[in-house]
């Protein structure tokens, strides 16, 4: 299973989305304290696959960040939509990078929706990336944004240098990309195509002051007003500040109606400051529908607010999943 027929998958859940929204549901999060338990529900009609993703975290905060004390691993449940029959029942997240151990396969999805939403808005030109952040997101960001555009640099930075020599100690033997590493984020998004903010922040990682004309972003910190309240943050997390979307020409989103409900804090707060309004912003499955457009010039500045990975796009890669391990003759039968 390659990341390539991955982001295939997930663009046609998206289109599916967009035919039928009624069949599938915002990601829901029921949360107490450090506790979240948290449910994807999501139906592909022209798929034919139709269940649901769910995952359970305990989770902690240090240094104007997030950290996991404790993540279960994730399950899908998936049905034949046509025949009403239990499809799959796959444990854990899909193993889709190489880099990857078995103890380490944890939202290896989200890299693959990012994938998706940027395709649809960057540049088709990008030659030079920037990641802001050098964990496990950033490690999948930076293959699967490849697997889009053809990169030949990478802009590395994070707050700890230490993290950033790791993750070019790590990853240069995984990609042909020229990897450097910077002192500041100003630095690393001067002269970049296409910025990927990969971090745990509770606060902008990301200025609209350093952007230019034609760059991209891509900003993946989706918290909720759960987190907020239980966590004791006095305002919502943030991974942009309200620059970043004021200059936007197009805000592409997954679903709107998530960041409505969770009161994502990159969107959330912008809107209630009426610098956008929800009408301003472009659901993905849209631009793949053709009912709206993406980006028409190259001085646009653009952002994708991966704001949540959706039911649809889990239930399209299990049905990928599921034609592999049949095709392939893995898996258990039940």
């Amino acid at each position: 299973m390659n990341i390539e027929k991955a982001i295939d998958a997930v663009r046609e859940g998206f289109r599916d989305y967009q035919l039928a929204p009624h069949y599938s549901s915002p990601r829901v999060r029921m949360q107490h304290e450090d506790r979240r338990l948290t449910i994807h529900p999501g139906g592909c009609v022209n798929l034919g696959t139709a269940g649901v993703f769910i995952h359970k975290e305990r989770f902690s905060f240090h240094n104007d960040s997030q950290q996991y004390t404790n993540a279960g691993k994730r399950v899908y449940v998936a049905y034949d939509s046509e025949t009403a029959k239990l499809q799959s029942i796959i444990v854990g997240s899909l193993p889709l990078f190489p880099f990857d151990n078995a103890e380490n396969h944890f939202a290896t999805e989200t890299a693959i929706t990012s994938a998706v939403g940027t395709d649809l808005i960057a540049r088709n030109d990008c030659k030079i990336l920037t990641l802001l952040g050098t964990g496990r997101q950033a490690r999948r960001h930076l293959i699967a944004l490849s697997a889009i555009r053809n990169l030949e640099k990478a802009k590395i930075y994070s707050r700890s240098r230490e993290n950033r020599e790791q993750f070019l100690e790590t990853m240069q033997s995984y990609t042909d990309i020229e990897l450097t590493l910077c002192e500041t984020p100003e630095q690393a998004v001067q002269g970049s195509d296409l910025i990927c903010c990969a971090t745990g922040s509770n606060s902008p990682a990301l200025l609209g002051k350093w952007l230019e004309p034609g760059q991209h972003i891509t900003s993946i910190v989706n918290s909720n007003k759960g987190v907020k309240e239980q966590a004791g943050l006095s305002r919502p997390r943030r991974e942009i500040d309200d620059l970043v979307v004021q200059k936007a020409d197009i805000i592409a989103v997954n679903i709107t109606e998530q960041s409505q409900i969770d009161e994502h804090g990159d969107l959330f707060e912008p809107v209630q400051r009426g610098i956008i309004n929800w009408q301003d912003l472009t659901e993905i499955g849209e631009i793949i529908a053709g009912s709206k457009q993406g980006r028409s010039s190259s001085e646009q500045i653009t952002l994708y607010k991966q704001n949540s990975d959706q039911g649809v796009g889990f239930m399209a890669l299990a049905k990928l999943a599921y034609e592999v391990a049949i095709e392939n003759k893995i898996g258990v039968e039940i």
